[in-house]
């Protein structure tokens, strides 16, 4: 059972940063001693269903459109997934932000909708995704799950480029 200091961060992080709060959040149900409350459940759902990404950040993601080549959105959001990687301190979701502002345009809220994926793959699709290849169907099977909490994240009006296998 989290302690009340774990619950305070939760609800702070579910008030300021939706999308992250779901991210920090995620995988609660398969805790190794089952002690997962209803309340923390239920903020799970809460902030995974808050739309971030406006009508600008569609229009910015649209523009690098989906696909796998260099400039495409998914190319960019896996080259900033692998840069704020490392295999000694892990992946850093605030850095892997920013790259995503700087060479996207997004907004700081709409970029945190793609931190789950990244930090998924680093962490369960190493082999595949980081010595693979980020667009290959081995790849991109692994994060299929997170990837779908991206779009839940951006918004119900909001479609978010795909990514597509390279082979």
């Amino acid at each position: 059972m989290l302690g009340g200091a774990s619950m305070t961060r939760i609800l702070l992080l579910t008030t300021l940063f939706p999308c992250l709060a779901a991210d920090s959040l995620r995988g609660l149900e398969s805790a190794p001693n089952g002690n997962v409350t209803s309340m923390q459940k239920q903020l799970v759902a809460a902030s995974s269903t808050a739309a971030t990404c406006t009508a600008a950040d569609q229009a910015k993601m649209t523009q690098l459109g989906s696909g796998n080549a260099d400039g495409t959105f998914p190319k960019i959001l896996s080259d900033c997934g692998k840069r704020n990687y490392n295999i000694f301190s892990g992946f850093n979701a605030r850095k892997f932000v920013e790259c995503v502002q700087e060479n996207t345009g997004l907004s700081y809220d709409c970029g945190t909708c793609f931190v789950g994926p990244a930090r998924y793959g680093a962490n369960n699709c190493k082999w595949s995704c980081l010595w693979g290849s980020w667009c290959g169907q081995s790849c991109l099977n692994c994060v299929g799950e997170a990837t779908a909490a991206s779009q839940q994240c951006a918004g119900a009006g909001v479609t978010v480029p795909t990514a597509t296998a390279c082979r």
